[in-house]
């Protein structure tokens, strides 16, 4: 009897000591996989940081989620940019030139990845072969279960990565499923920063250009100034008094437009700092910015809501008068410039419209700096429109042009904070 006791008790501890180690051993392999993924996302976040092209960075992920997880399929999804009903695959490991090419656009909800995306959330799929959202071309390959994870880009879905297997047994314990959603928010760091990088590239191209073209026209003038002094000194007494007054009259006149250009360029560096929002009655703010354009005839002014707003009422007084301005140019003979207002929603809609001969395929080009319509009547140098935009943004609104017709309609849209109804006698300004 007590031999039986004593053998149980043996027996008892053997058993514990082995589940001790079986425990130690998980431990163990939890911790060696755990010290793999941080080798991987090392990687990767070293990738990231030393501004790798995406491409490069992207294959790096799913080779690594092929490493760590095993499984024989791995592919990261990206929604179509073209049309968002779709989603394109972008980088893949285990996946043949043929089956690549069947699966590397297919409808956004199908597949484990096209779920994890609509959901939001980590998928695991695991009967794919009968799977009613399966990828036809995968699960004829005999795909059998699969686990995708999202990838966002300020906060929403917009693609997904994707591992995969042939094996009918397979499952995905919780420490598999936090390593792919970590390989996954690695991606999305890796689009953002791309997108990031690309932005910052394309405004120094920009302001590169902005700045080679402001140089260009700031000389054109001055070229004409200098060469036309430098004539009158020479030749002062030998020129007849009417071809020197010719030649001061040339003088002036190109200096007026270097002062034209100047002060654009000054309108354009003071754009980003919008002025102090103050009431003012709409109506009356539309007629004091007209009042500088009295010698014309041709303004028909509309409807004008009669509201009290809070607004940035300097910067809408410099962007209409930048819009009469141009359409004032570019206008065909004596035709009418129209005038009005309108409530869309929760906006204000201030618009300018005049007959034109547009011929460009896309009227965003007029904001273009130094942009001249065809038949220009002023001595603008192409910079209104430019700077109107730029002012118009830094207050949180927007101007749209719009051609019909053989009519283009500048409209200024910002949002409605009216103080209340405007009564007779009560004009804020």
């Amino acid at each position: 009897m007590a031999k039986d006791l004593g053998q149980e008790a043996s027996e008892s501890r053997l058993r514990e000591t082995l589940e001790q180690k079986r425990e130690i051993n998980e431990l163990l392999g939890s911790l060696v996989e755990r010290q793999q993924l941080l080798q991987k996302l090392s990687k990767i976040q070293a990738s990231i940081s030393h501004r790798k092209p995406l491409q490069e960075v992207l294959d790096a992920i799913t080779l690594g989620a092929s490493e760590l997880l095993g499984d024989e399929v791995v592919g990261l999804r990206l929604e179509d940019p073209k049309d968002s009903r779709y989603a394109l695959v972008v980088s893949t490991q285990g996946v043949s030139g043929e089956l690549a090419g069947n699966i590397r656009r297919a409808p956004i909800e199908e597949g484990a990845g096209g779920r994890a995306m609509l959901e939001d959330r980590l998928v695991v799929v695991t009967d794919y072969s009968h799977s009613e959202r399966g990828i036809h071309a995968l699960k004829e390959q005999g795909l059998e279960a699969a686990m995708a994870a999202p990838v966002r880009e300020n906060g929403r879905a917009i693609g997904s990565l994707v591992v995969a297997t042939y094996r009918a047994d397979r499952t995905y314990k919780e420490s598999e499923k936090e390593a792919l959603l970590a390989l996954a928010e690695h991606c999305s760091l890796a689009i953002a920063d791309a997108k990031v990088v690309e932005a910052m590239r394309d405004a120094e191209h920009a302001r590169e250009m902005f700045l080679a073209l402001v140089a260009h026209e700031l000389k054109t003038p001055l070229v004409v100034i200098m060469g036309t002094l430098h004539l009158l000194m020479k030749q002062h007494d030998k020129l007849p008094s009417e071809s020197r007054a010719d030649l001061l009259a040339t003088a002036t006149g190109r200096c007026e437009e270097l002062q034209k250009l100047i002060d654009r360029l000054l309108q354009g560096a003071r754009a980003e700092v919008s002025d102090i929002e103050t009431y003012a009655y709409l109506p009356e703010l539309v007629a004091d910015t007209l009042r500088g354009f009295d010698h014309s005839s041709r303004l028909d002014v509309g409807h004008i809501p009669e509201l009290n707003l809070m607004v940035h009422a300097t910067a809408i007084h410099r962007i209409l008068g930048m819009l009469v301005e141009n359409a004032l140019a570019h206008s065909q003979g004596s035709s009418s410039i129209r005038i009005g207002a309108e409530l869309d929603r929760q906006e204000v809609v201030l618009w300018v419209e005049n007959e034109a001969n547009i011929s460009l395929a896309d009227p965003e080009e007029l904001f273009e700096p130094f942009r001249r319509g065809v038949g220009a009547t002023s001595t603008g140098v192409g910079l209104g429109l430019y700077i109107a935009r730029r002012i118009a943004k830094a207050m949180s609104g927007e101007i749209i042009a719009d051609v019909q017709d053989g009519k283009i309609r500048f409209s200024l849209r910002f949002s409605l904070q009216e103080r209340g109804p405007a009564s007779f006698g009560s004009r804020l300004t």
